[in-house]
């Protein structure tokens, strides 16, 4: 009478084999969570780059004696600034979370300036809903060409 076989699982054995299920599972979670955060970081430090190309090209075409000498906040350099005032026109993308700023010094060589060094800073959130701000900058050198 005890020739029955025996059907279906016990609890037991499911809850074994779901456990197992879950350790195997776990890294592969992980590595796409790591994965979206770091495609989101990318995203950032991409747009941050193309923004800093954006402003240092438009920065470079100036005549070199229109390129004035200072540090430039996010507002002024949105508002064209001093670069307004020259026959260039002065645009920039507008991006709410990216913050731009720009240093423009003098490199003097027997007290004429031969060189501008152009620093342009950009500010941003490292993604989405974090208070983390990350930094890419990028530099150059604009020749005077009337020496």
């Amino acid at each position: 009478m005890n020739n029955q076989q025996r059907q279906g699982l016990s609890m037991l054995e499911i809850v074994f084999s779901v456990g197992i299920l879950a350790l195997i599972m776990l890294p592969v979670f992980m590595t796409f969570s790591s994965g979206n955060r770091n495609i989101m970081l990318t995203e950032g430090e991409f747009r941050a780059h193309t923004a800093a190309l954006e402003l240092m090209e438009q920065i470079v075409s100036l005549p070199f004696k229109q390129i004035s000498t200072g540090e430039y906040a996010d507002a002024e350099i949105i508002n064209g600034g001093p670069f307004a005032a020259g026959p260039v026109l002065f645009k920039l993308t507008p991006a709410k979370d990216l913050w731009r700023e720009l240093k423009i010094e003098d490199i003097k060589r027997d007290n004429k300036i031969v060189f501008k060094k152009v620093t342009v800073t950009i500010k941003f959130t490292a993604t989405k809903n974090s208070d983390r701000v990350r930094e890419f900058f990028m530099k150059t050198l604009v020749a005077n060409e009337n020496i």
